[in-house]
């Protein structure tokens, strides 16, 4: 088994036993080997638009001899899948691919057969979350990593759930997952918006706008530095 990146750790920790699971955009199959060397579903669904990634992934499964317990997609997301997952992985996707995914598969199958979802998205975080909770998705972990870049991970199960715009901006978060990696994707926020008053500041919307926003993002930077420092 390759050792896997601290993103990919943090994701294979979220990661419970089930019978179906999917790795939609399965890219260079680590995620999918390390679901079956680990004995943590029965299926592994291999999913990537890439013929060229599916093919890497068809390679390092059937080198370590696990290929016979993973079917392999060649598609867009969940569109041409016929078994149906209990767990789905989808990550290092922009936040509206992974909806427009998960919305396309909830046209012609019903979501509740989706136990979990572990999602890892690039950007529009903010986005995701409100689809999961207008979804019937409660949101069980929401964490930042940093593994060179900064990283959200969600982790999402049937239920209902109502979020605070706070919660959707901020992430689901408990003390717990009040780290160093959490604090710098925080003032990494605060600079944008600085940089975006600098700007923007003859435009009283958009200056009122971001200016409550910092303030928000400084209060919880605080709170942050309070817990951890």
């Amino acid at each position: 088994m390759n050792k896997l990146t601290r993103r990919l750790s943090a994701i294979a920790e979220l990661i419970e036993p089930c019978a179906v699971f999917a790795d939609v955009g399965c890219d260079h199959g680590y995620m999918s080997l390390y679901v079956l060397e680990h004995w943590k579903a029965n299926r592994v669904l291999c999913i990537d638009i890439s013929l060229k990634c599916l093919e890497k992934t068809i390679k390092l499964l059937k080198r370590n001899q696990v290929d016979d317990q993973a079917i392999f997609y060649n598609c867009d997301g969940l569109k041409a899948v016929r078994q149906k997952p209990d767990e789905v992985l989808i990550a290092g996707m922009g936040g509206t691919e992974i909806i427009n995914i998960l919305y396309e598969y909830s046209k012609t199958h019903d979501l509740d057969s989706i136990e979990t979802l572990i999602i890892q998205p690039m950007r529009d975080t903010y986005a995701v979350r409100k689809w999961l909770n207008s979804n019937g998705f409660f949101i069980v972990v929401d964490h930042v990593i940093k593994d060179g870049k900064i990283y959200h991970l969600i982790k999402a199960k049937r239920g209902r759930q109502k979020l605070t715009e706070f919660q959707l901006t901020f992430g689901v978060v408990e003390a717990s997952y009040y780290t160093r990696d959490y604090l710098e994707w925080l003032r990494e926020y605060e600079k944008k918006c600085l940089r975006i008053l600098e700007n923007a500041s003859q435009v009283l919307a958009v200056n009122q706008s971001v200016r409550g926003k910092l303030n928000q993002i400084q209060k919880q930077i605080k709170t942050v530095e309070e817990k951890i420092c």
